[in-house]
């Protein structure tokens, strides 16, 4: 059987599915405990690892990418992902351990940072600091103004939630692309949707590639490029 293609994202937190992971550093996440953040990876990796084949639902369980739960951090005190993504001394140690161990072979195929797009520039930074020190390639994928540019559609809610077509209004752009997270908000409010963490893991399944290539501007349309990128810097680096 073929080795799953196995990923880390940082930057989802702790509570991916609203509720706090317990699972082990490096061990195989279960699909039902991934984050938004982690499923939209997926879909995005799916067609360079398959012949530009487009990812679909039914894909969820076996799609051959297997994600990670990212390396315990080694530092006195835990730190919030934001405030590590910031650190290039708080960031080596997870980037060495998943991609760049001193011994042995990697555990992961490839590692992902994310960030809400509007405040990356000091996130960018750092990782472009413990890119050149360790010699990896962790792209950065900063979706704008926040993730939720990328679920706030208005079939994908339907689908999720259970209404019936054409009962949820479109996401007004302005709106989006001002404060995604408070326009998704009130696309749900028409309908006294929940705002949660597993509602929105579902959207990363549900919303369309249509939908999700939408707006140039909401980042998506180069997350692709930068996973291209970063998996080909890694077979290099491995002599594939």
């Amino acid at each position: 059987m073929k080795r799953p293609f196995r990923i880390i994202v940082l930057g989802e937190g702790k509570d991916e599915r609203g509720k706090p992971r317990t699972i082990p550093p490096l061990q195989a996440v279960s699909h039902s405990q991934q984050g938004a953040m982690e499923i939209l990876v997926r879909r995005a990796l799916y067609p360079l690892l398959n012949d530009g084949q487009p990812w679909h639902r039914g894909l969820a369980n076996n799609d051959g990418i297997q994600v990670l739960q990212p390396p315990a951090q080694r530092l006195p005190r835990a730190l919030g992902m934001v405030a590590v993504l910031a650190d290039p001394n708080a960031l080596a140690p997870l980037i060495s351990a998943a991609i760049r161990p001193v011994r042995g072979t990697a555990p992961a195929d490839l590692l992902i940072a994310t960030h809400d797009g509007e405040d990356a520039d000091v996130t960018l930074r750092a990782i472009g600091v413990v890119n050149s020190s360790l010699g990896a390639y962790v792209p950065l994928l900063r979706p704008m103004p926040e993730i939720q540019a990328w679920l706030a559609y208005k079939r994908a809610i339907e689908q999720v939630y259970g209404r019936e077509h054409c009962t949820v209004p479109e996401p007004d752009e302005a709106a989006l692309k001002r404060d995604a997270k408070a326009e998704l908000q009130r696309l749900l409010k028409t309908f006294g949707g929940r705002f949660d963490a597993a509602r929105q893991a579902q959207l990363a399944e549900y919303v369309s590639l249509e939908d999700l290539t939408r707006f140039e501007w909401a980042g998506w349309n180069e997350a692709g490029e930068e996973l291209k990128a970063a998996h080909a810097a890694e077979l290099l680096h491995r002599g594939q």
